[in-house]
């Protein structure tokens, strides 16, 4: 029996060097380069099998397999040039995806142990390789060669083709789901399942082209080559897929590329988040049906709204020919772009987005228009309009569904904001025609004015519905008892909620800022019991005034003499301060908002002595439940007499009513 030749790993310290132990971060990366393997060994399938609680992954093919001499040859050697050793075409005529023989070095970045289990013809072989021992050998600069363990038990439910076990796994498989590592495997080939005679499985599931979970989201498709399989998944498109074969062939005629695939838009940009937090918004290059490069939309810097919607595959095998130049990067994971090849890849994709762009924007005009007009009372005033001015209105109504929005109630109140927008620019054409009238036209002038009448109830009234939200959201934290630190937030954001003439006032944003140190400042000088019984302060410039809020926690009850006697030191701090300044004239509002009244207020004139003793000091007192009382008393009751002269008001009612049934 002649002697068995010594398994040995040949490596060259330099190219290890340069390439690392780590050249994929993630375990789907690295269990595509074995699935890769696999393509090229011919298998017909792939079983990958996740042990969680061992942490353990094997995955198992039933592809040609190894003889021992093939082993040491092709396994055991980095750099084996698959194509110039054994041709550009595997036994079944498949084009190998395999280049430079540098893949089965990513095993290591997530697993220290691999196991192989081999066998061709009857012969088996097996082994196993440890990744700090293979680090040892390099450290070690004399001696090149790492000797694999060999291993003598044969699994029992391994048929033959080859095996490939990784073990004492770096990266803990507790987060990664099944369905996850079928859809990142799933992404980066376009070869997985029957139609290709290469099925892989994750757990006993087949990997599927409907895996990728992307396809359902598409709006809008545009394909290169037949792509029934893609056109048939997007079964959600708005629109037939447009063809633009010849035009890519046109512009690619004096190369020696060709391109295949297709380039999609989404309805929301949101979609293009999927469950593992991925960005999908992305042109994805492959080459003999492997993912090269993830991304080729980033090389464009694209910052047109239509590209926040993009995802595509593209395929160009001739950016792979054996017997040109390599185009990956050393890393594996990208083209080179200063390539010829590429540069010209990256110039007909770019004419196609400009392409894409303009499409893309008159599609969306032309749906969010057909979108808004499924809101009945929208229709119905887009159709009160005419002849030119009704054109412009679906326009300016379509238009707004090119802006970014993921949100329902976005939308709406983009769309009534857009209507009002529209009415304020028609109302403004009118006017301009005024200075064409004659003297004796009143007839007609008079309706123009009855018009921005008309608009500017609207206007308000729409001013007053958004005031109502609030109120009620306010309603909605007293009665969810939110940290009252919220509440607080919630009051001075509006300050309107106290008193309905209250708007900030522009340009006092220093003056604010002085105030507010101020003001912080005696807080930080109160005792531990005092800081308790207070939310916070504020001031702020309202409407001609100098407003301070102080809020009291709804549980405590503070004496009418304590309340003055820290307004008036707040009063005293600010007019020092005030004095200095352009608004010195303004009068200083005080308002105590709390939640129980002082303990004098049940007394005998108690109410009365409360307001005047609070009164001196220029304060007065406002309890949470009467504010959102008063505030939505007195909107609710503006709002029942306003929509009976509001003509938009129907629509913007049936605006906030709708329930959309699919997205704009």
């Amino acid at each position: 029996m002649s002697q068995l030749r010594k398994l040995q790993m040949k490596i060259s310290l330099n190219a290890l060097e340069h390439l690392g132990m780590n050249l994929y971060s993630n375990v789907p990366a690295v269990l595509s380069e074995v699935v890769a393997n696999a393509w090229d060994a011919d298998a017909a399938k792939v079983k990958i099998q996740l042990d969680k609680s061992a942490e353990r992954i094997v995955i198992d093919d039933d592809g040609t397999g190894m003889t021992r001499d093939e082993v040491i040859e092709r396994f055991l050697t980095v750099g084996f040039r698959r194509r110039t050793t054994l041709g550009d075409q595997t036994e079944k005529g498949r084009r190998p995806m395999g280049r430079k023989g540098i893949g089965k070095l990513s095993t290591f970045s997530i697993a220290r142990v691999v196991e192989v289990y081999t066998e061709r013809g009857g012969e088996r072989t097996s082994f196993q390789m440890d990744r700090e021992a293979i680090r040892e050998k390099i450290e070690n600069a004399d001696n090149e060669l790492y000797e694999p363990v060999e291993l003598q038990d044969w699994p029992a439910d391994h048929p033959g083709g080859t095996r490939i076990v990784l073990s004492d796994l770096a990266k803990s498989l507790t987060k990664l789901t099944d369905a996850g590592l079928r859809r990142r495997v799933a992404r980066r080939f376009s070869i997985i399942g029957p139609r290709h005679g290469f099925v892989v499985s994750v757990n006993g599931k087949d990997i599927t082209a409907a895996d990728r979970g992307y396809h359902g989201a598409l709006e809008y498709l545009w394909i290169y080559g037949k792509q029934n399989e893609v056109v048939t998944l997007a079964n959600n498109l708005k629109r037939t897929a447009d063809d633009r074969t010849a035009n890519v062939a046109e512009r690619l005629k004096s190369s020696s590329l060709s391109l295949k695939g297709w380039i999609g838009t989404v309805e929301s940009p949101g979609q293009l988040k999927d469950e593992e937090g991925d960005n999908l918004n992305r042109i994805a290059i492959f080459m003999r049906g492997k993912l090269a490069q993830e991304d080729m939309l980033d090389d464009f810097g694209q910052k047109e709204i239509y590209a926040d919607y993009l995802i595509g595959e593209l395929h160009c095998d001739e950016l792979d020919l054996a017997a040109e130049a390599d185009i990956a990067t050393s890393s594996r994971q990208s083209l080179k772009q200063d390539d010829p090849r590429y540069e010209t890849l990256r110039s007909t994709v770019l004419s196609e987005l400009r392409y894409i762009a303009s499409q893309w924007s008159e599609r969306r005009r032309e749906d969010g228009t057909k979108f808004a007009r499924t809101v009945p009372a929208v229709a119905e005033w887009l159709d009160s309009l005419e002849g030119d001015t009704k054109k412009q209105a679906q326009k300016w109504v379509g238009r707004l569904n090119e802006i970014r929005s993921d949100k329902d109630n976005d939308r709406k109140e983009l769309l009534k904001a857009s209507i009002l927008a529209f009415e304020s620019y028609r109302q403004r054409q009118q006017l301009s025609m005024l200075d064409k009238m004659s003297v004796d036209s009143v007839a007609a002038v008079l309706p123009i004015f009855k018009d921005i009448d008309s608009l500017e109830l609207s206007y308000y009234g729409q001013i007053v519905n958004l005031r109502l939200g609030v109120v009620r959201k306010l309603q909605e934290m007293m009665r969810t008892d939110v940290k009252e630190k919220i509440i607080q937030q919630h009051v001075f954001d509006h300050l309107w909620l106290i008193d309905p003439s209250w708007e900030r006032a522009k340009g006092t944003e220093n003056l604010e800022t002085k105030i507010g140190e101020f003001l912080k400042g005696d807080t930080a000088k109160l005792n531990s019991a005092e800081k308790k019984g207070r939310i916070d302060i504020a001031y702020r410039t309202a409407s001609g005034s100098h407003v301070i809020i102080e809020l009291k926690r709804a549980s405590v009850a503070t004496s009418v003499d304590k309340l003055a006697a820290q307004v008036r030191k707040y009063r005293n701090g600010v007019r020092k301060i005030i004095e200095e300044s352009d608004y010195a004239g303004w009068p200083i509002q005080i308002v105590c908002l709390v939640g129980n009244p002082p303990p004098e207020w049940n007394e005998r004139n108690g109410q009365q002595e409360v307001k005047e003793t609070l009164a001196t000091v220029d304060a007065r007192l406002v309890f949470y439940d009467q504010l959102v009382d008063n505030a939505q008393r007195s909107y609710a009751d503006y709002l029942e007499a306003h929509k009976k002269t509001d003509r938009l008001w129907d629509v913007f009612k049936s605006i906030d009513d709708f329930v959309p049934t699919q997205q704009s």
